[in-house]
């Protein structure tokens, strides 16, 4: 972390509560023995000085991260919270010396949900926030820990949010003088769809909820898995593509939409507007990949299918077609490589079916996709779209997605969204009151791109030169100043950050308003775009 950093100056200008305070350390160390709460054991209680490297002992059997540098002087408080008498959810509590803002954040978790998003916990303290994670049930980004233990999917689903939520704000009121004025919630992915969970069942925990690229729709996200990997065989059969074949596509892709939004910038303003023809990359008589970096009719076929929407038994639209580039490897590894998805096989074998020799290959089909909505297990799909509670009590919700997202279909929150408008009969005029939608162009799955995609949001914090842009009007503080101020978003601020560095910006509009090229003017600046209705 360089010490001139935005986020360095930040933290320079926060007022210190107990900062080097022997006190507060003391205070600390003694949570081992002074919090108590029902089903709830303290596991370690202590100080830890900014720039330490904080280990997990979770870590070192699975592939969740193993460190995280602290970037705050804080106390650090892990607790095992008993959910039933088959679960149970670690939850950490990071509580920053400077907490002069009173305000709370709750942070989530990706795919099968056993990771706790550390580095979001970090960065949250370095902006003056007591921050709480949680394992969501089981330690690890897999499956297996549902097979045959029903509340263990109930804490996935939603109990562990909740309960973790309860119980870290208990920490924080007990071990400051002070009581939490405000509660936020940020998450991306499986994290994007908890704060959506949060936002149907329990909203008055959370003044303001950031969910960005969430599983919503769980069931018909998961079914992608299924679908694909029938779809594109195993890699070597007829029908596979391999990356470099898939980069390919990429660029056939840029080829023939990137112009459409006025500008040639490798990214698409407004995906829903391409159509692409992979026919374009079609072998000749004669013709192969090695010779003439073509496809063959049964990979064109499999691109085809891929660019369309999932329909089920009955006509139903499962999904909407995957995003129009697809280029990022997690798409590839988890959605459309050939290799079956271990999210979408870890589902299904071991919550759906509690069965270890299922096999999403040669198992998979639509009659498994109904299975899975019907049952609904501990209602994981959220899908509700009666919103009344969180606008009764003034719950903010800001939503966000990457438009070249290659694990999550960004029109699977479109479409969200416009179910909410009919169901809610709200328009987007009376909508804005307390629930906004941010499409994020150049955004792949929850971070990283082409574009303008830093916006400050959930797991954005790791990349090289991250922690140097100025978290001032980063979708957090963004939400921060809708909560607290009554100053609503029209556009959330997105910055090209490559290798380090920021090589652009780009005001993304609020939906349904299109983030418009104005056809003069530095396309890498704000100010050569407008938000506009077409």
């Amino acid at each position: 972390m360089k010490s001139t950093s935005a986020l360095s100056t930040l933290l320079l200008l926060l007022p210190a509560f107990a900062a080097g305070d022997a006190a507060f350390e003391q205070r600390c160390s003694d949570l081992d023995g002074s919090f108590n709460a029902a089903n709830t054991e303290v596991i370690l209680a202590g100080y830890v000085a900014q720039g330490t490297n904080i280990t997990f002992p979770e870590s070192a059997a699975n592939s969740c991260p193993k460190f995280t540098i602290a970037l705050a002087d804080m106390c650090r408080l892990r607790l095992n919270v008993t959910t039933s008498s088959t679960s149970s959810v670690i939850v950490e509590v990071f509580m920053p010396t400077n907490w002069a803002s009173k305000r709370f954040l709750m942070t989530g978790n990706g795919g099968l949900g056993g990771c706790i998003q550390y580095n979001d916990m970090t960065y949250g303290t370095a902006l003056g926030f007591a921050v709480v994670g949680h394992d969501n049930g089981h330690a690890g980004d897999t499956g297996l820990p549902f097979l045959n233990r029903p509340q263990v999917i109930k804490d996935y689903a939603w109990r562990a949010l909740y309960r973790a939520g309860k119980i870290g704000k208990r920490a924080i009121n007990h071990f400051y003088p002070g009581s939490i004025q405000k509660s936020y919630y940020m998450g991306c992915s499986s994290g994007g769809r908890q704060g959506m969970k949060a936002a149907q069942e329990f909203p008055e925990e959370y003044d303001g909820i950031v969910s960005a690229a969430p599983a919503i729709d769980f069931h018909g996200v998961l079914s992608t898995g299924g679908h694909f990997v029938q779809a594109v065989g195993p890699p070597g059969s007829p029908t596979n593509l391999n990356l470099d074949q898939w980069n390919a596509v990429h660029q056939m892709v840029i080829r023939q939409c990137d112009g459409i939004d006025g500008v040639l910038d490798n990214v698409l303003e407004d995906p829903m507007k391409c159509q692409p023809r992979p026919e374009e990359l079609l072998c000749g008589p004669g013709q192969t990949w090695a010779s003439h970096q073509c496809l063959t009719a049964p990979q064109v076929e499999s691109v085809r299918t891929i660019y369309s929407p999932i329909y089920g038994n009955g006509g139903r639209l499962i999904q909407p077609r995957l995003n129009p580039l697809t280029r990022e490897f997690l798409g590839y590894r988890v959605s459309y490589g050939g290799v079956p998805s271990y999210l979408s096989e870890g589902w299904y074998k071991y919550a759906l079916f509690n069965d270890p020799a299922w096999n999403m290959a040669t198992d998979f089909n639509l009659n498994v996709i109904d299975r899975d909505f019907r049952k609904d297990l501990f209602e994981v799909s959220t899908n509700k779209t009666d919103l009344t509670n969180a606008k009764n009590n003034g719950t903010r919700i800001l939503m966000y997605h990457g438009l070249s997202d290659g694990l999550i279909t960004s029109e699977n929150s479109y479409r969200y969204y416009e179910r909410v408008s009919r169901d809610m009969g709200l328009p987007s005029s009376q909508l804005d009151e307390f629930y906004r939608f941010f499409p994020i162009s150049g955004l792949d799955h929850c971070y990283t791109g082409d574009g303008a995609w830093f916006v400050g949001g959930s797991v954005q914090y790791s990349p090289a030169g991250a922690l140097d842009i100025d978290p001032s009007d980063s979708v957090l503080m963004t939400m921060v100043k809708w909560v607290e101020e009554g100053i609503a978003p029209n556009t959330l601020m997105g910055r090209k950050l490559v290798g380090g560095v920021v090589q652009g910006a780009r005001a993304h509009c609020k939906h349904p308003l299109k983030t418009t090229y104005k056809g003069v003017g530095d396309p890498n600046l704000p100010s050569s775009w407008e938000c506009r209705t077409a």
